[in-house]
């Protein structure tokens, strides 16, 4: 007979979504989750010795130190280093997927207590030089790419995200205005939860 494990969200906290270049540029993404998983476990009053895994999704690893973003938020905010980290892409699906992975570790038992989050921040996302890192040709045309808007865009389709949300509404009919409306009422849902 197997045993059914409940999964409960002790806390969720977020920072501001911030505009692309504007208050909060300057600060990694690494920075961004520190600031949430902090508020997170002290308004769920859980000591960050007993987080047994921490997994964090981000789409862009935009900044010097997130190539490992869930271990580097985890030693930020106090969880021992034996701990294991899981920094995971699902693109834009990345922080509910961190929570579905949280809710697998637990219910097959190897975890009771994960750290969960999404970040990101396109701010910092660089331009780079491809195919330069053992040196050029003379006269060769090295060009800058955009890694923001490559990253963003679909090679198979040759599409940008944007564009499919757009697609979508349209192929859907939902209009701005269902779109916002929707929006709103999953904020005063959350509120009401809250």
């Amino acid at each position: 007979m197997a045993l059914l494990r409940g999964v409960f969200i002790v806390a969720a906290k977020r920072t501001p979504f911030g505009a692309f270049g504007g208050l909060l540029k300057d600060f990694t993404a690494v920075d961004l989750t520190e600031f949430a998983a902090r508020a997170a476990l002290a308004a769920g009053k859980v000591p960050p010795e007993t987080i047994d895994s921490v997994i964090v999704g981000n789409v862009i690893q935009s900044s010097s130190d997130a190539a490992y973003l869930a271990r580097n938020v985890g030693l930020r905010v106090g969880i021992p280093k034996e701990t294991v980290a899981l920094t995971l892409n699902r693109l834009c699906g990345s922080g509910f997927q961190s929570i579905v992975s949280g809710c697998q570790d637990i219910c097959v038992k190897d975890a009771e207590v994960v750290l969960c989050g999404g970040t990101e921040n396109m701010s910092e996302t660089p331009f780079c030089v491809r195919n330069a890192r053992f040196g050029t040709k003379l006269g060769s045309d090295l060009k800058l790419e955009d890694v923001l808007w490559t990253s963003l865009t679909d090679p198979h389709v040759k599409l940008a995200m944007g564009i499919t949300a757009e697609n979508l509404a349209e192929k859907y009919k939902i209009s701005r205005e269902d779109s916002d409306k929707y929006a709103l009422q999953s904020q005063q849902r959350w509120k009401a939860g809250q």
